[in-house]
């Protein structure tokens, strides 16, 4: 028998706001996904907790500080992040100027639109960190983005089951001293 999720269904897609709360619903009840998501520091895993036509919400576990994105889109779709153990570094890249760096420790969360680029990895030294991710409409592709040899900003489009890394140049990441 499957576990009681948090939240009944969607029957249209979601806001931001709304994928927030349901990302910090699942992450605060573990019985949901933590027997099933594998914890090494090969990289990163996820498991997939619930999708349907409108909504899709993955546990996905961060196990070494080389856990890394790069920058990144979700395409068509929007985003709720709620870090359930450890700390998550969330970057938003910023032309013309370096990155602009968050610290999101445990019992946080963030939200993101269709429009924006981001890149996530672990608070270095944070230890291993959990997060849940709930996206409206469910992450289908995503654009992976690079400085490439031509000194461009090139976006490379990704099947969204395909792990996230860094493709190319990412420029300098933040740390915590970092002020924009």
């Amino acid at each position: 028998m499957s576990p009681q999720l948090p939240f009944e269904p969607p029957d249209r897609e979601l806001s931001p706001d709304e994928l927030e709360k349901i990302a910090r619903a699942v992450g605060e009840d573990p019985s949901l996904w933590e027997d099933e998501l594998r914890k090494t520091t090969a990289e990163r895993t996820y498991v997939d907790v619930f999708t349907n036509e409108h909504l899709g919400v993955w546990a996905i576990s961060w196990m070494a500080d080389e856990h890394d994105t790069g920058y990144h889109d979700h395409a068509r779709s929007s985003g709720g992040v709620y870090v359930v153990r450890g700390t998550i570094r969330h970057e938003h890249l910023r032309l013309g100027h370096r990155p602009v760096g968050t610290a999101v420790p445990a019992g946080k969360t963030f939200r993101f639109d269709p429009t924006f680029i981001h890149r996530m990895r672990p608070e270095p030294g944070a230890g291993p960190t959990r997060t849940v991710h709930a996206y409206s409409p469910p992450l289908t592709d995503t654009g992976q983005y690079a400085e490439c040899d031509d000194g461009l900003l090139h976006r490379h489009p990704s099947p969204a089951d395909e792990q996230l890394k860094p493709h190319g140049r990412q420029g300098t990441p933040t740390t915590a001293g970092d002020r924009p």
